[in-house]
């Protein structure tokens, strides 16, 4: 398998996926295509028990999702394929399949990882990161909302409270935050964090995958009842995202901070948006 946005490497039964998309790893239309590709692939792949999940950026996981692309979405520019369910988009619907692969999946954060990055992430069944690495959703300080399904798995995974918390503060978390939060299993030194992962994926991968199915089905048996939930969510993050795109001056906002989407930028979001709104 070959992409323009993932670097893929094989070790056993366990797949490495790093996001690959310089200079800051946004997460672009192209790179939701190839990750719906990869998911494909995997849903029928019973030779890989574990795929880790990281970046080939030493600073950012995923800055966020393209701006420029985003308002090609929302103002439905007929380049950028659209979903054909009103109530559910591309980026809900990529975490949903991401989410429900047979495969344990593992998520690895050193650096900044906010917005689409976050939501992804989500998504994986085990998060790790550095105490340094920093988490956060803007989308509120930008006009609009987490969109593609963080503001409801974060209020599902972390409790109605911290979640109004994270996203309505608009600010980074730290990784010591963030496990505290429940966000991520737990935090490691820059140094212990790949080597604990690769000891936790290759214990996972020479467990019997029968066993490690069955685990997998009663966990998913436990939440299947919070199925429907999500996708009222969903549904309503989307109602949300049409209408605050409509609002006058957030379009011309998305537009402006597209022109920012560099490392220097990206380094302090939150307080280049708040210098811009």
């Amino acid at each position: 398998m070959t992409y323009q946005t993932l670097n893929i490497r094989r070790d056993g039964r366990i797949l490495y996926v790093d996001f690959n998309n310089p200079p800051v790893n946004l997460m672009t239309v192209q790179m939701v295509g190839e990750l719906f590709d990869l998911a494909g692939s995997l849903a029928f792949d019973p030779d890989t028990a574990v795929v880790v999940v990281g970046s080939a950026n030493p600073e950012f996981f995923v800055a966020h999702f393209d701006l420029n692309d985003l308002v090609k979405v929302v103002s439905g520019d007929p380049s950028v394929p659209q979903s054909n369910y009103d109530d559910i988009n591309a980026v809900q619907a990529l975490t949903t399949t991401w989410q429900t692969l047979p495969q344990v999946t593992i998520g690895v954060v050193d650096g900044i990882c906010r917005g689409a990055g976050l939501e992804f992430l989500l998504a994986t069944n085990m998060r790790f990161a550095t105490a340094a690495s920093r988490f956060c959703f803007p989308e509120v300080s930008g006009g609009i909302l987490p969109g593609g399904g963080g503001t409801t798995r974060l209020a599902m995974q972390i409790g109605p409270a911290r979640a109004m918390e994270v996203i309505l503060s608009g600010r980074d978390f730290t990784g010591e935050e963030a496990a505290d939060y429940g966000i991520v299993n737990r935090t490691l030194a820059a140094e212990d964090l790949p080597a604990y992962v690769e000891a936790l994926a290759r214990g996972i991968a020479a467990r019997p995958a029968a066993a490690i199915a069955a685990v997998d089905q009663v966990v998913k048996a436990v939440y299947d009842s919070m199925i429907d939930a999500q996708f009222a969510g969903f549904a309503s993050e989307n109602a949300g995202l049409r209408a605050l795109s409509t609002v006058p001056g957030v379009k011309e906002s998305l537009e402006q901070l597209a022109g920012m989407q560099d490392a220097e930028h990206e380094r302090d979001l939150p307080a280049i948006i708040a210098a811009a709104t």
